[in-house]
């Protein structure tokens, strides 16, 4: 939808709580390595993440691979008091 698979799972009583991402470095399989095109030796990078209701409930699971030297993470966070 336009306004994004939050404001979907919201709209039918699924409230996203908390996201977990896990990004893991690793050496690409020789079909993720022909997939994206990588030159030898180019590692890749797996990210893994589960978006969960307040009570625990697993509601969006997704996983990609990622050529390391094309993609990058930013992880803004306000420092608490």
């Amino acid at each position: 939808g336009r306004r994004g698979s939050f404001a979907i799972l919201s709209e039918r009583g699924l409230e996203p709580h908390d996201v977990r991402e896990n990004l893991k470095a690793r050496m690409p399989s020789v079909d993720e390595a022909e997939t994206l095109k990588l030159p030898p030796g180019e590692p890749v990078v797996e990210m893994i993440r589960w978006t969960r209701t307040a009570d625990g409930r697993v509601i969006e699971y997704a996983k990609g691979v990622h050529a390391a030297s094309r993609f990058e993470w930013s992880f803004p966070f306000l420092i608490p008091d």
